[in-house]
């Protein structure tokens, strides 16, 4: 129907500028490279935070929300969680490529059916399983790469982050009526605090403060919420496919901008995780029944 042929155009719009805005990122930390971890972290942090939180404010008073703000009995394990990868993605990006932080991270729809699996009892297809050691051997000969050459710290954050995102999914599907918009606007203020504690407060310009800004603003606030109406409109498989574009944009503008080399190493295990992403989702865009396990491609980060 016409309706529909519309409303999914819209939200594939919606979803690929959430893809393109969330693929800056790198590029944004890049620019403010000079800065401390830290000090990034509470700028980023607390200005999504503030942007996101209006947000929710909003749904709020369009009644989205409910009596509760969205907030669950799980709500707090999972803005600790929250918080913790958002933390560990800005220090990831600061010690290591961007392509070895994009490429690690896609790797989160096998962790968080092996979760779910645990947690949620849910089953774990053999399409997943032989997707999921095919992603491994990329991510292995990433790692192995980085051995010896300083970006090990970082990777390890990206697993961390992977992690962590991973739980919060599976644990959102035990309270679907949780909002995530709530819970990450918490989360954002409980990083930008952490973060603060850290920081050796260094003397900001104006330049490094815009940018913070727009930082926070596009990947932590606008990027989400465009990515969460847009994937109401669109099959989940749809969604996290074009996802992916992440891993391959994000690396493309550090390399245009900065020259940010990511090594042959990661570009093949890159490869082979982007591969076996692809191929586990042709299934679901192609039409077969879902099976019951994780499958998205894209978390907010």
């Amino acid at each position: 129907m016409p309706g529909e042929s519309a409303a999914r155009r819209r939200g594939l719009l919606l979803v690929f500028a959430a893809t393109v805005l969330w693929s800056l990122a790198g590029y944004f930390a890049r620019l403010i490279a000079h800065l401390d971890l830290w000090t990034v972290l509470y700028g980023r942090a607390g200005f999504g935070g503030l942007c996101i939180a209006v947000w929710a404010i909003v749904e709020q008073r369009r009644g989205r929300l409910g009596p509760r703000f969205g907030f669950g009995p799980l709500s707090p394990l999972i803005v600790v969680l929250s918080a913790t990868a958002i933390s560990s993605y800005v220090a990831a990006v600061m010690t290591t490529t961007v392509a070895d932080v994009l490429v690690i991270y896609a790797t989160m729809p096998f962790v968080a059916a092996g979760m779910a699996l645990v947690i949620n009892g849910e089953r774990v297809s053999r399409r997943t399983l032989v997707a999921a050691g095919v992603a491994m051997i990329g991510v292995v000969l990433m790692v192995a790469s980085g051995l010896g050459s300083g970006r090990l710290l970082g990777q390890a954050l990206s697993l961390l982050m992977t992690a962590t995102f991973s739980l919060m999914v599976v644990l959102q599907r035990r309270d679907p009526a949780m909002s995530m918009t709530s819970i990450n606007a918490t989360a954002a203020f409980v990083a930008a605090t952490f973060g603060w504690g850290f920081s050796p407060h260094p003397a900001l310009s104006g330049q490094d403060i815009a940018i913070l800004f727009v930082f926070g603003l596009t990947t932590v606030c606008v990027a989400f919420v465009m990515f969460m109406e847009g994937a109401k409109l669109v099959p989940s498989a749809e969604a996290g496919l074009i996802g992916m574009l992440d891993v391959a944009l994000g690396p493309l503008w550090v390399f245009l901008a900065f020259g940010e080399n990511p090594g042959l190493a990661t570009l093949i295990g890159g490869a082979f995780v982007i591969a076996a992403v692809i191929w586990r989702v042709i299934p679901e865009i192609r039409g077969a029944p879902p099976a019951d396990e994780v499958t998205s491609a894209s978390w907010p980060l």
